[in-house]
């Protein structure tokens, strides 16, 4: 199977795909840029705008924008409604400012809205990006099966079929009822919210129900994820690095380093992340139903995934590269403007 990629057949006209979350902001540029950066919705939402301008000011100007998010969750807003608005404003501001010709908004389905359309459809459009990645995968699988896309926040599980994206769902709600959506990922997650207890000399200690540590902690002291000394985006605000990883940690059963080895750290991250394992195991055995003869993995936690021995996985890390699989929607929806798929109509 072959997966066409506008990396490797690009076109004078440039197309963008945004996935703007409540923590990052993903995007994808048809002349092969993917891009992830942090953006703390629920704390700045109204520099959303000044935000895509930065990001896209050193890139290839795209005539189109093709736009899904899950930042109308974040909590500064009152309900997902006024999130959708907000979002949707604040990216037309930023196309103004770029003079961008025409702008969609994705909607389950599988069709794009312009901005004045999505203030009466603003259910459709919330937390959709799921669907444009199935949509997209929908596209090029020739039979039946299950999409995985592990980010630093959720897990999706997604059943999907040629042509078609096999769930009823439209909402984070219908997922959750469904066992399609597992809030859980690589590095937002909190490690008291997975485990109630820690393997430590001997014993298994209760946790404390605090936040002072995440998957990203133990995902950099199983050395799944590269150290960064610049990136103080942690816990504690203390840098990306595994002694600091396992300090975080070691916080959990109220000690620190200078009681928890680096290698007693490891054992400890080492459960955490076995159980997430098990509850993203959970998410697709409960998908069983949809015969599913082959996996479609995106996103960047391929290690949280254990897929049986009969299952075909098509893992779009390996086809894609790395970095656009971290931004699978965002690459989805510039792939389904880029072929025809979806068309966008000019605001202009």
């Amino acid at each position: 199977m072959t997966l066409r990629s506008s990396m490797t057949n690009c076109r004078p006209t440039h197309r963008l795909g945004l996935d703007i979350g409540g923590a990052n902001i993903k995007l994808y540029h048809s002349a092969g840029h993917a891009i992830c950066i942090p953006f703390p919705m629920w704390l700045r939402p109204a520099s959303l705008a000044d935000e895509l301008v930065k990001i896209l000011s050193g890139l290839p100007r795209c005539e189109t924008w093709g736009v899904t998010m899950t930042g109308e969750l974040a909590d500064v807003f009152a309900d997902r409604a006024e999130g959708v608005r907000a979002i949707v404003e604040q990216t037309m501001i930023a196309a103004r400012q770029e003079k961008i010709e025409a702008v969609g908004f994705y909607a389950s389905p599988g069709t794009l809205l312009t901005a004045s359309e999505v203030v009466e459809s603003s259910e459709s459009v919330a937390s959709a990006n799921w669907h444009a990645l199935a949509y997209w995968t929908t596209t090029w699988i020739t039979e039946p099966s299950l999409l995985i896309d592990i980010g630093s926040t959720t897990a999706d599980v997604i059943p999907i079929s040629p042509g078609r994206v096999a769930t009823p769902s439209r909402t984070d709600h219908d997922r959750l009822c469904r066992r399609e959506l597992v809030y859980l990922g690589i590095r937002r997650t909190p490690v008291c919210s997975l485990v109630d207890t820690l393997p430590f000399n001997g014993a298994e200690v209760p946790v404390m129900r605090e936040r002072f540590a995440t998957t990203d902690d133990c995902a950099l002291l199983l050395g799944w994820s590269p150290e960064a000394m610049d990136d103080v985006d942690t816990s504690d605000a203390c840098p990306r690095t595994r002694p600091a990883a396992a300090n975080r940690l070691a916080r959990m059963i109220g000690l620190d380093h200078l009681n928890v080895s680096l290698d007693e750290a490891v054992v400890m991250a080492s459960r955490v992340m076995q159980r997430a394992t098990e509850l993203v195991s959970v998410a697709t055995s409960s998908q069983a139903f949809h015969n599913a003869s082959q996996w479609v993995v995106s996103g960047h936690a391929r290690q949280l995934i254990e897929s049986p021995t009969n299952v075909t996985v098509i893992d779009l890390a390996s086809r894609l590269g790395s970095n656009v699989s971290r931004v699978a929607p965002a690459f989805a929806i510039c792939e389904l403007i880029r072929s025809g798929v979806l068309s966008v109509e000019r605001t202009r």
